[in-house]
């Protein structure tokens, strides 16, 4: 596994069915060359590995086939700069050849390869980056996104909370492209929903110290605090509104997930509400099925994963739908002609304009159970279309 993780090692796609699934085998023969490309270093170095495990998974599930055609993936690392990115994704198009890309964890990443996806007419399936650009002003007929964009993963709160948790907020999130694009996309919604946000908060990406921000927090007396962290950023910052302001003010929204939680321990219980687009506890057959065979196959649980796990299950129905043609006109005639999909996230329908999905998000809540910090989902707050396109 580790030889398979790593950065430009060749996976091959094979294995044996290991969820009583039957195996996608209508259509085409031959052979599926995909490039994964994502994070397997630096800040980004846990998502590639868990896409690579998600997507084995699938394949475990469908005999190593899509559509009839036995998968080969080559993994490369998308790294931390544009440039990375670039070199990285010219060399699986013009040196693997591979029929298409898959992955991209970074925004700044996926926007630096859209002209050169678009001109080499690569078919790109973003599973990660959620700039609101991508597939919106900068979209390409050739690129489509199985996770959310920031507007939907920001906005599924903004209307929950006037009437749950008060008409006056303050919104935090990192100070980069991605928590700007957040903060901006929940003022819109809240602020539409009746409410008005107080003040934007923004800390730096990878902070240490959140007592400076929180400090500015009490005394404008909001009704309570929307925030969206994640990773390492999501457990400092946690911790330190545990200690700082604890329960007296109302704190929602997301980027907490059940690794998360766990290692926040008893101060996650800071959070009135989350909203999640995903968890482990999503009830659900194809997420059941999902969690217990990735679980039987690597002994914990997927973390970056599931939408690359649901890019998988995508294309394997488009390419079924073909006959297995995996020419580019072919796969994007076969998005463009889909309403829906099965999901982990259940049946998500899809968007043929802006190459997204209209996602469901539900209402969670941290939860304590034998000693251990996991997430229970309470309610679905609804489902949310890509945001309107601005050019």
């Amino acid at each position: 596994m580790l030889a398979a993780c790593s950065p430009g090692a060749p996976a091959s796609g094979g294995g044996a069915p290991g969820s009583g699934q039957a195996p996608a085998t209508q259509g085409g023969n031959g052979e599926l060359k995909i490039g994964l490309l994502s994070g397997f270093s630096g800040p980004y170095a846990a998502f590639g590995p868990d896409m690579a495990r998600c997507a084995e998974v699938y394949l475990d599930q469908h005999a190593g086939m899509l559509g009839g055609l036995k998968v080969t993936t080559i993994q490369e690392d998308e790294g931390a700069s544009t440039q990375d990115a670039l070199n990285k994704a010219r060399k699986l198009i013009q040196q693997d050849h591979v029929d298409l890309i898959m992955g991209v964890v970074s925004s700044a990443n996926a926007l630096a390869i859209r002209d050169m996806v678009d001109q080499a007419q690569k078919p790109t399936i973003i599973s990660n980056a959620n700039a609101n650009a991508i597939t919106g002003e900068q979209r390409s007929k050739y690129i489509f996104r199985t996770a959310l964009n920031a507007y939907q993963n920001a906005s599924a709160l903004a209307n929950w909370a006037p009437t749950n948790v008060g008409k006056r907020m303050i919104v935090m999130a990192p100070d980069y492209a991605a928590g700007q694009e957040w903060t901006a996309a929940y003022k819109q919604v809240f602020e539409g929903a009746g409410g008005t946000v107080l003040d934007t908060i923004l800390p730096p990406l990878g902070n240490a110290d959140y007592a400076p921000f929180l400090s500015k927090i009490k005394p404008q007396n909001p009704d309570g605090v929307w925030a969206q962290f994640a990773g390492a950023d999501q457990i400092k910052f946690s911790q330190q509104w545990n200690e700082f302001i604890g329960t007296s003010i109302p704190l929602i929204g997301g980027g907490m997930n059940w690794q998360t939680a766990e290692q926040v321990g008893q101060a996650a219980k800071v959070w009135k509400t989350l909203a999640v687009a995903w968890e482990l506890g999503l009830d659900n057959p194809t997420n059941k099925q999902f969690i217990d065979a990735f679980f039987k196959k690597f002994n914990t649980y997927p973390v970056y994963g599931e939408y690359h796990y649901d890019a998988m299950a995508l294309l394997d129905k488009i390419l079924v739908a073909s006959g297995g043609d995996k020419s580019a006109p072919a796969i994007v005639k076969g998005f463009e002609g889909l309403t829906e999909f099965d999901s982990v996230r259940g049946t998500i329908k899809v968007d043929p304009e802006t190459h997204g999905l209209t996602v469901p998000q539900w209402r969670a809540v941290p939860r304590e159970d034998n000693g251990k910090m996991s997430i229970q989902v309470l309610e679905q707050l609804g489902t949310f279309p890509p945001q309107p396109r601005t050019g």
